[in-house]
């Protein structure tokens, strides 16, 4: 029992760990996909989902858990190298000797056998995923034992102040074998699915509409950027209140730092070439007037203010007011012009939403 707590502890951690980084950095990995291939796909989301799983996993496998204390393994025979090749097959011997049943159960065995199949995966992703071939995908495998291995000889690179898990070239065998087998095993039709489809580049296809559910993706994506950088930002002023800032002036400067966010992610690229926001960018498309050419730097700045550009920075302006002062009666209109924008967009057949209307613009693909 305690030795199958043991084998799940890590899965485990490693599927919490998975979830919490999916959690945080998913929408940026499909911003990432959305730029580089110029439109999302199940296949390469699924297959993302799966290779950061196993990055988890492998990690927690490897690693966890990790020491308590910098040099709480610090003592003579308690993670010595391993340097001898196949030593493991003098230890086969010595557990067959006690017979079948013992070698079929024995630490040993199944240590081998384990670090085998940790790195199947390898192989397989390296020759779907990555695409690289069956040389080279167990080349990696063997690198990357090489440095997990490493990792655990040097305490995490002087980290812990001692090594706290066995370095062993069979390991390093095992694993590369492992990375062998999969590189084999990639090439069953089963596997197929890990390989996005083959296409050009984003840049290289054909320009396609700007419908109701790009832009909204779009927006998504602001969203997220924006989300991330006033995380920072809280960060930083958390560490500015634990160093003694004024809260006064640690409040100001958050709000400084969410302001300058707004500009960098909505405002500012929409005045640059290209015309468009960093969601938009990564959803390649530009704003453009009625005429259709891309739209004056003026023009696209009116209609980033009109949107969630000025919404944003509506609601941060508003939150250095005083609870009972007068003008925070706009809140009521910033938020009922922020339920009409949404309700605008959902029906309006065109698709281009209250804040082109009212600018006179609406978007296309930058690659058109």
């Amino acid at each position: 029992m305690q030795r199958t707590s043991d084998m799940l502890w890590p899965a485990l951690m490693a599927v919490l760990s998975a979830a919490l980084f999916i959690g945080a950095v998913g929408i940026f990995l499909l911003a990432l996909q959305y730029y580089k291939h110029g439109r999302l796909s199940w296949r390469r989301t699924i297959t993302t989902l799966l290779a950061v799983l196993y990055i988890f996993g492998l990690f927690s496998y490897t690693m966890l858990p990790l020491p308590e204390t910098r040099d709480a393994f610090c003592r003579p025979g308690v993670a010595e190298v391993q340097l001898v090749p196949f030593q493991f097959l003098d230890d086969f011997q010595l557990a067959l000797a006690s017979g079948k049943r013992a070698f079929l159960t024995s630490f040993t065995l199944w240590q081998v056998l384990l670090n085998v199949l940790l790195f199947i995966p390898v192989g397989i992703f390296a020759v779907r995923w990555l695409r690289a071939n069956a040389v080279l995908a167990t080349l990696l495998g063997a690198g990357l034992s090489l440095l997990i291995e490493a990792t655990q000889f040097t305490g995490v690179w002087g980290i812990y102040t001692c090594a706290y898990r066995v370095a062993d070239v069979d390991d390093l065998l095992a694993n590369t074998t492992g990375a062998l087998i999969g590189t084999l095993l990639a090439y069953l039709p089963i596997f197929a699915f890990l390989s996005g489809p083959r296409e050009p580049d984003a840049i290289r296809q054909p320009a396609r509409e700007v419908g109701r559910a790009r832009r909204a993706l779009a927006a998504i994506f602001d969203l997220a950027f924006i989300t991330a950088g006033f995380t920072l930002v809280s960060l930083l002023g958390e560490i500015g209140d634990r160093l003694g800032m004024p809260a006064r002036q640690a409040s100001g400067w958050q709000v400084a730092g969410e302001i300058v966010i707004v500009l960098a992610v909505l405002v500012l690229p929409a005045a640059l070439p290209g015309r468009a926001t960093l969601g938009q960018r990564c959803s390649w498309f530009q704003l453009r007037d009625t005429q259709g050419r891309q739209a004056s730097a003026l023009r696209s700045i009116a209609r980033t203010l009109l949107g969630l550009g000025g919404i944003y920075l509506a609601y941060t302006l508003l939150g250095l007011l005083p609870t009972e002062h007068p003008l925070n009666l706009l809140r009521l209109v910033v938020g009922g012009y922020t339920v009409l924008s949404v309700i605008w967009l959902i029906f309006d057949a065109t698709a281009r939403g209250l804040s082109a209307r009212l600018s006179s613009t609406g978007f296309s693909d930058r690659r058109a």
